[in-house]
């Protein structure tokens, strides 16, 4: 992204970056996992490393919610050219494990707390915009 650009295409941000992303391909040794508020899904840490652009962190988060949409057995339709992209562009990505997808109780759990979080903080925010 430029100084100034006010759009970012997350699709060429993947493109651009495929091969740091397929870099990462193997899990932490003890990575943790967290609901992002942006996406609306879960993330692992070991997902990105401190070389990752901001650029590919905001472009995952459309793999990110739609991992988490199948996780959910809710696929979101309109996210599944994201997810098949980056399957071609960077396959080795951890992110695509397919134990990051399983709706473990442990993995629902997490879910569950941030999408509960987020709704409250949007109900709030709501309400005080009124």
């Amino acid at each position: 992204m430029k100084h100034g650009d006010s759009h970012v295409d997350p699709v060429q941000a993947l493109i651009d970056h495929a091969e740091h992303l397929n870099a990462i391909d193997r899990p932490g040794s003890s990575p943790t996992v967290n609901y992002d508020f942006m996406s609306g899904g879960l993330v692992w840490s070991d997902e990105t490393n401190q070389t990752t652009p901001a650029v590919v962190i905001c472009a995952l988060r459309y793999l990110v919610a739609y991992r988490t949409s199948l996780m959910l057995n809710e696929p979101r339709e309109e996210l599944a050219s994201f997810w098949d992209r980056g399957l071609s562009l960077f396959p080795q990505w951890v992110g695509f494990r397919p134990d990051r997808r399983q709706p473990t109780p442990e993995l629902l759990r997490i879910y569950r707390r941030g999408d509960t979080s987020l709704r409250w903080c949007l109900r709030t925010l709501d309400r005080e915009l009124e």
